[in-house]
């Protein structure tokens, strides 16, 4: 476990910096459109939900979740170790250790990104707020009534996805977070068209995941009937098929040198 700590802690040292540009370059873009959009007179008293769904800052999060899950694997692609012959794959380990610290790293940064969003969302919520104030005394001559920071939580369609609200909800993102850092990982230790096909098998793992949060709530919504159990029971062996294919198949490169 000691190991795989300490070559988790490794690529975070790789790809510290690069991370925080990520973030910080995330953190100015969503500041940006959320005001922007505030500052529109179509969104006059809409308050910071709307603002986010109308900016597509939720589609601007998933892009950056899977770019800091891809930021992990510095260690894997390090030209200049490799052409001295000092990789990861000279680490006295096992190749289910390296992958487990790839994994870790990965899992690591992308709850990094998800916990960034919850707080600027919050944090956002106030200037938000004093731009829509101030374009209402500009256009009605009266101030708008106060938002509720939590009300603008529960209008969000996005911060469904990322407050679970129940426990298979909770329980499904807690499978989707380890198995997008797996997968993404998986597509930076393969090479050539190997590549190209775990982006296939990450993308088709992603819609499996995104179809079952909307059947889970489905199953809140309307309860369980037989159409929706058997295509939920469908989208959960074929994710679990191409999860436990992804970990041989990233183990067998690992054994085969294949990133190095």
């Amino acid at each position: 476990m000691k190991q795989i700590f300490s070559l988790a802690g490794w690529n975070w040292r790789m790809a510290r910096r690069s991370y925080a540009i990520l973030c910080g370059a995330f953190a100015l873009e969503q500041l940006a459109v959320l005001l922007w959009q505030a500052s529109r007179g179509a969104m006059l008293g809409m308050g910071l939900a709307a603002c986010y769904e109308e900016g597509f800052q939720f589609q601007v999060f998933l892009l950056v979740f899977l770019l800091a899950g891809l930021l992990a694997g510095p260690a894997v692609n390090d030209r200049k170790r490799a052409r001295c012959s000092y990789t990861w794959l000279t680490l006295p380990m096992s190749p289910a250790a390296r992958l487990a610290a790839q994994v870790l790293t990965a899992a690591v940064l992308q709850l990094g990104v998800a916990a960034l969003q919850l707080v600027l969302y919050m944090v956002y919520f106030f200037p938000v707020q004093a731009m829509d104030s101030a374009r209402a005394m500009e256009k009605l001559g009266t101030a708008m009534p106060a938002q509720n920071l939590y009300e603008q939580v529960l209008l969000s369609d996005s911060m469904y996805w990322l407050l679970p609200r129940r426990p298979a909800q909770f329980a499904l993102l807690v499978v989707t977070l380890p198995a997008s850092a797996l997968l993404l990982t998986c597509v930076r230790l393969h090479r050539g068209w190997r590549r190209g096909a775990a982006v296939v098998i990450g993308a088709v793992c992603g819609v499996c995941c995104l179809l079952l949060f909307q059947w889970e709530l489905d199953f809140a919504l309307f309860g369980a009937y037989d159409a929706l159990v058997h295509n939920t029971l469908l989208a959960a062996v074929v994710l679990a098929a191409l999860t436990v294919f992804s970990i041989w198949w990233a183990l067998r490169a690992i054994r085969r040198a294949e990133p190095a």
